[in-house]
């Protein structure tokens, strides 16, 4: 039996817990999922400048052994590249056989796949994601100045050479700057092949070490006969 002085729950007393435990619950979805959105982006921005970074290094290192590297008419797909989405590399081994690839971006995909000509058609080998910007310039080395206060100074002269092997490789002492940009991350790169002639000569000015202020004198050594 209740007592007098004791009495339950009402309706709105009801109604009010559930609608304290429906805006508790709101907020604890609304922080939990900003909270995954944020590891989200962290992720996401994580990945893109790994991406960046790896293409990077992986694009100096080609060129490292490249005989050329320049921006061809039209890209693997034989679209037009006067916009620099594709960048062309060419070298030859010590036997004299060709290598050619190329790194071509998809702007639509966020992607840059680099591409092995070993056959009738090019293959794709190896994709690197996501990339939201990869654009090349040709830069002849006469312009090299501008870009690299080291040869600010300097006169090179322009040199363009055919590879029999590979007629569409360009070679020559060109440069190719290349930008390449994902959601927090901008590297620019300025690329030569490792066989670029410059027919220009850097001089190092240098302070000469200075001279003695005593010049040594030489004693000849006494020279004892034995007595026999």
């Amino acid at each position: 039996m209740e007592r007098p002085d004791e009495r339950g729950f009402t309706l709105v007393d009801v109604l009010v817990g559930i609608a304290i435990s429906i805006v508790i619950l709101a907020m604890m979805v609304t922080f939990a999922a900003r909270i995954s959105a944020a590891a989200s982006a962290l992720e996401t921005s994580t990945k893109a400048s790994d991406a960046v970074q790896r293409l990077d290094e992986r694009l100096e290192s080609e060129a490292a052994g490249a005989w050329a590297i320049y921006l061809p008419a039209t890209d693997v797909d034989g679209a037009n590249n006067a916009d620099g989405h594709e960048v062309a590399f060419y070298t030859e081994d010590g036997a004299h056989r060709s290598y050619a690839w190329a790194y071509l971006f998809d702007p639509r995909a966020k992607t840059v796949t680099r591409y092995d000509y070993g056959g009738a058609a090019a293959r794709a080998t190896e994709t690197f994601s996501p990339i939201d910007a990869f654009y090349g310039v040709s830069v002849a080395a006469s312009q090299a100045g501008a870009h690299d206060p080291l040869f600010a100074g300097a006169r090179a002269t322009d040199v363009v050479y055919a590879l029999p092997a590979f007629p569409a490789a360009k070679g020559g002492n060109a440069l190719v700057s290349l930008e390449i940009s994902s959601d927090t991350t901008h590297r620019t790169q300025l690329l030569a092949s490792a066989t670029a002639p410059t027919t220009f000569t850097v001089i190092v000015p240098y302070t000469p070490s200075p001279s003695p202020r005593i010049t040594p004198t030489v004693t000849p050594l006494a020279i004892t006969t034995p007595t026999p």
